[in-house]
């Protein structure tokens, strides 16, 4: 019994040093080596102009790219103000193999089909960063030439010497091309600025039965329609 008794003692001391030494730890923390560091923030403001093309079908998103990414690495998607035309983004823990960040569109995809505004990054970047006030026009005729003539190929025909009809929609050449040109098939212009009736371009696009090979189905998104036809109603802006 009294060899049971001084068996049970020391363990119960041994449990009592175990307690005490842990409640007196120094309360140091130490790395498990799983931490990481998050990267910056980048913010911006930016100033929307021509709201009536506010994209409907393409995703408008603000995202950080790496180098000769198609994709974003991270990113927001841009909303469209409700009743302002002012919008602040950021992008949180931007990774560090971004290279410059993007406003720009997307397709279903997530793939970039146009880029409004890029800001290359410094690679020791070690602080947040506050973005300039930038105004982004969203009716850039450079946008018209991407999403409609390059994007649909229309360019495929129309580059050349031989260029269908004598008009050329290659980067450059479309709009001396078109605009205040009269068409070889209408007594219309091509485009008249101011005049979205009496744009042959229009015709062409949205109706079968003017020329001998069929255009309509060649431009899908109906928006894309619809900012040629608010591009001229506003005269055909070259910026």
């Amino acid at each position: 019994m009294e060899a049971f008794m001084n068996r049970y003692m020391l363990k119960g001391i041994g449990l009592l040093s175990m307690l005490f030494s842990i409640s007196c730890d120094s309360g140091d923390i130490f790395s498990t080596g799983d931490t990481t560091s998050e990267g910056v923030s980048v913010r911006g403001t930016f100033e929307l102009l021509n709201m009536e093309v506010f994209p409907q079908k393409y995703d408008m998103i603000f995202g950080a790219f790496g180098q000769d990414e198609a994709s974003a690495l991270s990113s927001v998607n841009v909303l469209k103000p409700s009743n302002m035309n002012e919008v602040e983004l950021s992008i949180d823990n931007v990774p560090e193999n971004a290279v410059s960040v993007k406003l720009c569109l997307t397709n279903s995809g997530r793939q970039v089909v146009y880029t409004f505004f890029e800001y290359a990054l410094d690679d020791d970047r070690t602080s947040d960063i506050d973005l300039p006030v930038a105004q982004i026009d969203l009716l850039e005729y450079d946008r018209i030439q991407r999403l409609v003539f390059q994007q649909y190929n229309c360019v495929s025909c129309h580059q050349g010497a031989a260029g269908a009809s004598d008009l050329l929609l290659t980067d450059g050449e479309s709009y001396k091309a078109m605009v205040n040109i009269p068409s070889v098939h209408s007594d219309k212009f091509r485009v008249k600025p101011g005049d979205s009736d009496n744009s042959f371009l229009l015709d062409v696009l949205t109706d079968d039965n003017v020329v001998s090979y069929p255009h309509t189905g060649l431009v899908t998104r109906s928006e894309d329609i619809d900012m040629l036809r608010i591009w001229i109603e506003k005269g055909c802006p070259q910026n």
